[in-house]
């Protein structure tokens, strides 16, 4: 076609990854494994080939877990150049994340659960605390965020992941022309990923606001340790939010891998 240019589809593949990756924020080799559905050996190797090629940042900061992989300054114009070729959205407007010590271990699991709700509800748009935030910063209202009371003070609290319907106001990519005009829009789905074990007054102050909160239809937790479960399913009984928030052991919906045993305690 005259006017048209010719991009390679390794670019192309390149760019929708890199696009991917952006939206996530940090992807270990195991959660891109579980989105490519191949080995955590083969996604190692396409991850690190663009770690060469200056495409991508590789963060290793915690001995017996999984690296980090984020997106260079070069990744993100790769992807933004070769978004309408490739036919897939680059996350603009999304702040640049910090891998830390101390936050290292969250996201190595909010990865691996966020590719793994990818798969488990394909349609949906499954989204994470950056983006989310974004979306509301951009739209000036919540969305899927909560203000939680406690202590004299109120704060702003995003969880991990949240879970889009398709057709839903948030995702006009996948419209619902068999909703009605005057039916309510679908509310999503809050998801939590909690790896530790928090003081009672501060799980009252948590489960309670996420049990009011009105733009939501329900929480979703995922437990790391029996301990931590069986705290929050304690909380929950004692509020009577049954309905509201449910709890699953990390088990359920996260892989073993390093760093991540998964064995009850």
């Amino acid at each position: 076609m005259k006017g048209s240019t010719y991009v390679p589809r390794e670019i192309l593949g390149q760019g929708e990854m890199l696009a991917w990756i952006a939206g996530m924020g940090a992807v270990t080799p195991e959660a891109f494994a579980e989105r490519e559905d191949v080995s955590a050996k083969i996604a190692s190797g396409r991850l690190d080939d663009a770690v060469q090629r200056g495409l991508l940042k590789r963060e290793s900061v915690l001995v017996g877990h999984a690296s980090l992989y984020t997106v260079s300054a070069k990744g993100r114009s790769l992807a933004r150049r070769y978004a309408q070729a490739g036919e897939y959205v680059y996350p603009n407007g999304l702040r640049t994340p910090v891998v830390s010590i101390k936050e290292v271990r969250h996201m190595i699991a909010c990865a691996g659960v966020r590719a793994a709700l990818e798969r488990r509800y394909p349609g949906h748009r499954v989204i994470g605390e950056i983006e989310l935030a974004r979306d509301e910063r951009e739209g000036g209202r919540r969305l899927a965020s909560v203000e939680i009371a406690g202590a004299g003070r109120r704060r702003s609290h995003f969880p991990d992941i949240v879970i889009w319907p398709p057709g839903t106001l948030d995702d006009p990519d996948t419209p619902s022309p068999s909703r009605s005009a005057s039916a309510p829009p679908a509310l999503p789905v809050a998801v939590e990923v909690e790896l530790t074990s928090k003081a009672k007054e501060e799980l009252v102050e948590n489960l309670r606001a996420w049990a009011r909160c009105r733009t939501i239809e329900a929480v979703l937790y995922f437990a790391e340790t029996r301990k931590i479960e069986e705290k929050l399913l304690d909380v929950i009984e004692e509020l009577k939010v049954e309905e509201e928030i449910v709890v699953n052991p990390l088990s359920e919906i996260l892989k073993p891998q390093p760093g991540f045993p998964l064995i009850d305690e």
